[in-house]
C-alpha cells in the first residue's frame, strides 16, 4: 500500500513596494510608521517617525546632497509590511570616481542609535526578498548602514544575502553602549554596586539636600522644553570652556535641531528632560528619551562649579530612579565608554556598521579603505608600543 502525504501549498502574499522620495508622503506615514514600529521585529526610539522625520526635515540640505529613498512594503489590503528609511548620497571613491551609497535616515549629523528596519515580527520572508532587490536594482553603487546592533534584523539577514550573490560585504566594530537592566527597584539596583560607589551616591545626595534647597523635576509643558534646551547648552558650554578639546554637541546646527525636535517628542511622549535645582538654580540637566521601556540618555550638562559636590552622580541617581518608578526595563548610556557609565553598570552592547558594493567600484573602495584603516591601526600600535 502506498502512503499518500498532502502537500497544501504556501500562499502567496500579494505585496505592492512603493519609494517614498517627497518629504510630503514621508509626512502622512506618521501613524502608519509608529504603528509598525510598536510591532516591529526590533524597536528603538531612534526609529520613531518623529526622530527620523525631523532628522530629515532638518538636516537634508545639510552637508553632502541627500536624496530620499524610504522603501514602503504593503500587502494586498493596503497594510504597511515593512519600511526601509533610507536616503542616498554621492561620496568619491579612491579613484575620485563620484559612487551612489545608500546610509539611514538618522546617520550622521546626529549621534542616532541602533538603526534598522521596520518590519512586522511575524512578516512573511518575500518581503525581505523584495526590500533586497529593490536594493540592488535602484541603479546605486552600495551601501554604508551604521549604528546597527549585532542582534538586529539586517545585520543577519543582509550577510546571508550578500553571501548569496557573492558581492563584498564587511562588518565592523562600531560603537560601544553601556547599559543598566532595570530590574527590581532603585533600592535593590543601589545595594548591587559596589560598596564604595553605593556611600558615595547615598552621601553626596543627602550632603546636598542637607545643605541646600534641592529640587529635581522632569520637563512638563512646552514652554519648559524650549528652555531646558537652553539650560542644556548654557550649563554644557560653561562645563566645556574648563576642559581642553571641543565639544561635537556644541554646535550650532545641533542646537537649532535640539530646540526644535524636544517640544515635538514632549509632545509625542518620548522626552525625559531631568533638571536638578540647587537653592532655586538650574546647575545640572540630563536630556533623555523614551520608548518601549528603555531610557536614553542623550546628553548631560553640568555647572562647573558644582561639579565637586557631585551633582552629577546625584542627577544620575535621580534620572535613573525615576526610570525605575515609569517602569522601564532598561536605562541605556549610549554610545561612548566615559569613566562614570562603569560606575554604575558593567554591561556593553556593540554596535556596528555594514558596507555591501553592488559595483566592482563600490568594492574597490570599501576594499581600499578596510585596508587603510588596517594600517592606521598598526601605526598607532606601534607609536603606543
Amino acid at each position: 500500500m502506498t502512503e499518500c502525504t498532502s502537500v497544501v501549498p504556501t500562499p502567496v502574499i500579494e505585496l505592492k513596494i512603493e519609494i517614498i522620495s517627497e518629504v510630503s508622503a514621508f509626512r502622512r506615514l506618521k501613524n502608519e510608521w509608529n504603528a509598525l514600529l510598536a510591532q516591529s521585529a526590533k524597536k528603538s526610539f531612534f526609529l520613531t517617525w518623529e526622530w527620523q522625520f525631523h532628522w530629515w526635515e532638518f538636516y537634508q540640505t545639510i552637508g553632502v546632497k541627500k536624496i530620499l529613498h524610504i522603501i514602503v512594503i504593503r500587502d494586498v489590503s493596503g497594510k504597511i509590511q515593512a519600511i526601509l528609511p533610507l536616503y542616498k548620497a554621492a561620496v568619491r571613491s579612491i579613484f575620485r570616481r563620484k559612487l551612489h551609497l545608500f546610509y539611514f535616515i538618522g546617520s550622521g549629523h546626529e549621534s542616532s542609535e541602533y538603526l534598522d528596519a521596520l518590519i512586522l515580527a511575524d512578516h512573511d520572508p518575500q518581503i525581505v526578498d523584495i526590500a533586497l532587490e529593490s536594493l540592488q536594482q535602484s541603479g546605486t553603487h552600495g551601501l554604508h548602514f551604521s549604528d546597527l546592533r549585532d542582534d538586529s534584523f539586517l545585520v543577519p539577514v543582509l550577510q546571508k544575502w550578500a553571501a548569496q550573490k557573492t558581492i563584498y560585504a564587511e562588518k565592523r566594530d562600531w560603537k560601544t553602549c553601556p547599559f543598566i537592566p532595570l530590574q527590581g527597584d532603585y533600592d535593590s539596583f543601589i545595594n548591587s554596586l559596589s560598596k564604595n560607589m553605593r556611600y558615595n551616591i547615598r552621601r553626596r545626595t543627602r550632603n546636598l539636600q542637607k545643605n541646600h534647597g534641592v529640587n529635581f523635576r522632569l520637563t512638563e509643558t512646552l514652554a519648559e522644553a524650549e528652555q531646558a534646551v537652553t539650560i542644556l547648552y548654557d550649563l554644557h558650554r560653561k562645563r566645556w570652556a574648563t576642559r581642553e578639546g571641543a565639544s561635537k554637541f556644541d554646535d550650532p546646527q545641533r542646537e537649532k535641531f535640539h530646540r526644535h525636535i524636544a517640544p515635538v517628542l514632549l509632545q509625542s511622549g518620548y522626552l525625559r528632560f531631568f533638571i536638578l535645582e540647587v537653592d532655586k538654580q538650574p546647575v545640572a540637566t540630563l536630556y533623555c528619551f523614551s520608548y518601549g521601556g528603555h531610557v536614553y540618555y542623550y546628553q548631560a550638562g553640568m555647572e562647573p562649579e558644582m561639579e565637586k559636590k557631585s551633582i552629577g552622580m546625584v542627577v544620575m541617581g535621580k534620572a535613573i530612579e525615576a526610570s525605575f518608578d515609569e517602569g522601564a526595563h532598561e536605562y541605556d548610556f549610549l554610545r561612548g565608554l566615559e569613566d562614570y557609565k562603569f560606575r554604575w553598570t558593567d554591561q556593553t552592547r556593540d554596535t556596528f556598521i555594514l558596507e555591501i558594493a553592488f559595483s566592482k567600484a563600490a568594492a574597490t573602495h570599501f576594499a581600499a579603505q578596510a585596508k587603510w584603516r588596517n594600517i592606521k591601526k598598526q601605526i598607532k600600535k606601534v607609536i603606543k608600543d
